[in-house]
């Protein structure tokens, strides 16, 4: 049988008896006109409409000055909509990484799942955008694909029914938590870059394809940088129409997915955690992965993944071969004091977009570009770093230094004759 509710609008003036399969659509209508509720279990005596409320049906809504409290209400209403099952609240939820260490978007969802309510949040962790979907890894895609420069992480929350009822509960919860809804839901001009293909923008029709296939080769870019490595192909109908989308893709098989987790587990076992200790005697910790070592006439080559504060970095390090040596410590644990420094630096680990000319290339850098930007490097080590960098003094006195200028012009020219 089902369930009811019993609703009274905030002036008190009239209540009515609805199923929770109709309550829905009426509050949801309601709300975006600013409308406000109060649970009600059952109705005293006749009443007549005030001129502040107006009737959709059998449910009759009223104004309300508080738009805090109009929310709070809401709330109660959809919960007491919602199914019995609890629904997470969004802070007990994991964070994960939008792009895994295999450089996939690949969401845990279980073989019984039929829809799923994610959140996503931008690298400082702050929340953009709430939305729901029956393929949560293609929706991800397709979000990413539109807006790559805020997609870092995720939380979701599961269902094994479609159930749009309690989807929508969900969502209110997790925006009741908030306080307010996320700026991708709230703000119509961000809610429509969420949910509709990305517009080039382009003013003529002959420039849309170009303006478009411009933007997506772009994406394409802060992707790669990001350190995204499955293949991500924009629509082509959408393309000449100016705009840019990514196509649906088809998951990895169970066997390839088995053999990257398997990938992951031998790459997580050459991870490990440094510890570095700054002169101050601050403790620097963070998670580095050696990829790839790489011997050169002058010492060594370095691809290195780098985790600090939930976030993962790439960084190609050339290490000259008289640093370490000079101050008698192992390569190795050399490049992680030199990483070390500069995370206690707290330099932007900038991974896609244009460089501003004032800032350290930390992911792709020399030893020896450090030493020359920080002079303070040198108090990391026992040992006196040494100096390779190029300067022009003059060591030799060659004579006495006549500050005039030599004369210019026909006085000063030389003349030829046959």
């Amino acid at each position: 049988m089902a369930s009811t509710l019993s609703l009274i609008s905030s002036s008190g003036t009239t209540a009515s008896t609805l199923t929770s399969s109709s309550v829905r659509s009426a509050i949801d209508s309601a709300f975006s006109s600013g409308a406000c509720f109060t649970p009600f279990n059952g109705l005293k005596g006749k009443t007549t409409l005030s001129s502040q409320a107006y009737c959709e049906g059998h449910l009759v809504f009223s104004r309300s000055s508080s738009f805090r409290g109009c929310k709070q209400r809401r709330s109660a209403v959809v919960a007491m909509a919602a199914a019995t099952e609890t629904i997470p609240s969004l802070n007990d939820l994991p964070l994960i990484q939008y792009i895994n260490q295999q450089g996939r978007i690949q969401p845990p969802v279980e073989k019984t799942t039929k829809a799923t309510v994610f959140a996503i949040f931008d690298e400082n962790k702050k929340i953009q955008f709430i939305g729901f979907s029956k393929d949560a890894r293609n929706s991800l895609r397709t979000l990413m694909g539109r807006r790559p420069t805020l997609c870092y992480y995720y939380k979701l929350y599961n269902l094994d029914s479609l159930d749009q009822q309690k989807m929508l509960a969900c969502r209110q919860q997790w925006v009741s938590e908030l306080g307010l809804p996320p700026v991708g839901n709230g703000d119509p001009v961000q809610k429509n870059l969420w949910e509709q293909a990305a517009d080039a923008g382009s003013i003529s029709e002959r420039g849309r394809e170009a303006a478009a296939t411009s933007m997506a080769k772009s994406f394409l870019q802060t992707m790669a940088e990001r350190g995204l490595k499955e293949e991500m192909i924009y629509d082509p109908v959408l393309l000449a129409a100016g705009k840019c989308d990514v196509l649906p893709s088809i998951d990895q098989t169970e066997e390839e997915i088995a053999a990257a987790a398997k990938t992951q587990a031998e790459e997580a076992a050459k991870r490990h955690t440094v510890v570095v200790t700054s002169p101050d005697g601050d403790k620097i910790e963070f998670e580095i992965y050696f990829e790839f070592k790489f011997p050169t006439n002058g010492g060594w080559m370095y691809d290195i993944l780098v985790s600090k504060d939930d976030k993962e970095t790439r960084h190609r390090v050339i290490c000259g071969r008289i640093y370490p040596e000079a101050v008698n410590i192992h390569e190795d644990k050399f490049v992680e004091i030199i990483m070390g420094f500069l995370l206690h630096k707290k330099i932007p680990r900038r991974t896609e977009g244009l460089m501003a000319g004032d800032a350290f290339p930390i992911n792709y850098f020399a030893v020896s570009e450090v030493a020359q930007h920080f002079e303070d490097l040198k108090d990391w080590f026992t040992s006196e770093l040494p100096e390779t960098y190029w300067r022009f003094n003059r060591i030799h006195d060659y004579g006495g230094l006549d500050a005039s200028y030599p004369e210019l012009g026909p006085a000063a020219a030389r003349t030829w004759s046959n």
